[in-house]
């Protein structure tokens, strides 16, 4: 399809989603978005006409992991912060089963489902996170038992049983919080899964810049720029 055809369908969206036509206009964003996934615009004016304050959370986070300095998508999600404080309530997650051990301390994996320490950060099998800090709030968040920390942040919609953790989204989440070392832990896996890579470079060294791990910070730069 053509940029043309691009431009076109995402001029119908905006029309749609300024007269209110809410159907109509998601019909036309989401065909922008399978023709162009980075199509900024298109995410930002989807988060507009979503149903629910989680689905326009991920429409702005996508914003921002396509244009990190889109001022309304910031906007939004810190509006979010403010407007969404649900109380904590355990959610739904995969079934947990307890290995037997001579420490107790094995349990499966919610990812690969293989038998791994529970007290370990990461999965001893597949690398994956399965213990991370709570981006608002700094508190230990176990996704065996739960993707909600009591101070209500939720981590669902970065989690995919089994697939893995949105690392990308998830670095982003912290970058907005200004917790610049697990911003650079998700982003360092995220490029290790090869998506995006010239923009994780730039995040790293955004980050590592923010901590003053100098070193790395201009290692990545220089892999950015080449």
């Amino acid at each position: 399809m053509s940029s043309v055809h691009e431009t076109h369908l995402l001029a119908e969206g905006i029309t749609a989603a300024k007269a209110g036509q809410r159907a109509t206009a998601r019909d036309f964003l989401t065909q922008v978005i399978a023709l162009n996934a980075r199509n900024e615009l298109a995410w930002l004016w989807m988060s507009a006409i979503v149903d629910t304050p989680e689905q326009r959370r991920d429409c702005l986070v996508r914003v921002l992991l396509i244009n990190p300095s889109n001022e309304a998508a910031q906007r939004g999600i810190a509006a979010l912060e403010v407007q969404t404080k649900p109380a904590p309530m355990p959610e739904p997650t995969p079934p947990i089963s307890m290995a037997a051990s001579s420490n107790g301390r094995l349990i499966q994996c919610p990812f690969c489902h293989s038998d791994t320490d529970s007290s370990k950060l990461d999965c001893q099998v597949c690398g994956e996170n399965t213990i991370l800090t709570c981006p608002s709030c700094d508190s230990t968040i176990n996704l065996w038992e739960t993707t909600r920390c009591p101070c209500g942040e939720g981590l669902r919609h970065y989690i995919f049983f089994p697939d893995g953790i949105d690392h990308e989204g998830l670095g982003q989440r912290y970058a907005l919080m200004e917790r610049w070392e697990p911003a650079a832990r998700q982003w360092d896996r995220a490029l290790k899964d090869g998506s995006h890579v010239v923009m994780l470079h730039r995040k790293l060294a955004q980050a590592y810049d923010k901590i003053g791990r100098n070193q790395e910070a201009e290692f990545h730069r220089q892999v950015a720029q080449s």
